[in-house]
């Protein structure tokens, strides 16, 4: 098994997401449009859904709106029916109304930028918020999705038993501020290539020498 330190790792793992996934990433739903209502909403709608689905619902909408308070005015079946492919598209339809009217009431519109402020609106976790403050705001967060989660766990990278709050915060440690936006994004595009959750290709991978999965398994 060849021996890399942690921060040795991250910075192969880094330099083969530029390489490989540089012209992919400025295409991702969530980075080719930063204005922070849009990445808040499509965030929430991508939840239990793949981002195929959740492109194309995000699309759908903002062909309609571009602000919480043309949100708002919406009715209902009207919101279903433009997010429909998101699924789940009844909840969240709720869930975007939800959010869109407290934006208007108590953020005169805007999506705020401090994190715990965005944690508490209705359907947004510590994920949510890290995508829209690291995509939106330019904040160097690194937002822990399930593919972060999983990739840089099996790469022994973070402890297999860290919570949300311990990855990022490790994971964050390891990565150069200007790298931090790139790590998560790198990381949708290789959970989804190569370290799928449920069967990864590790015989293909480019970290195998020093993945702690592979070599366990």
């Amino acid at each position: 098994m060849f021996f890399m330190n942690k921060k040795e790792k991250m910075k192969t793992v880094i330099n083969f997401f530029r390489k490989k996934y540089f012209k992919n990433i400025s295409k991702h739903p969530n980075n080719y449009n930063k204005e922070p209502f849009r990445v808040l909403i499509s965030t929430i709608l991508s939840q239990r859904t793949r981002e195929e689905n959740t492109a194309k619902a995000s699309e759908a909408l903002f062909s309609r709106i571009k602000t919480p308070q043309e949100l708002v005015k919406l009715d209902n079946r009207t919101v279903e029916r433009l997010i429909k492919s998101s699924g789940f598209y009844r909840q969240k339809s709720k869930t975007v109304k939800r959010v869109s009217r407290i934006l208007v009431k108590d953020f005169n519109g805007k999506v705020p930028s401090e994190r715990n402020k965005l944690a508490s609106l209705p359907g947004v976790g510590l994920k949510t918020a890290d995508v829209v403050l690291s995509h939106s705001f330019g904040e160097p967060v690194i937002a822990v999705d399930v593919h972060v989660n999983v990739c840089s766990k099996r790469l022994g990278l973070v402890k297999d038993d860290a919570d949300y709050e311990t990855t990022r915060k490790t994971l964050e440690g390891l990565t150069p501020l200007k790298d931090r936006e790139f790590v998560n994004l790198g990381f949708v595009f290789f959970g989804r290539e190569i370290c799928l959750t449920a069967y990864p290709k590790c015989k293909i991978c480019p970290f195998n020498k020093f993945c702690e999965y592979y070599k366990n398994s």
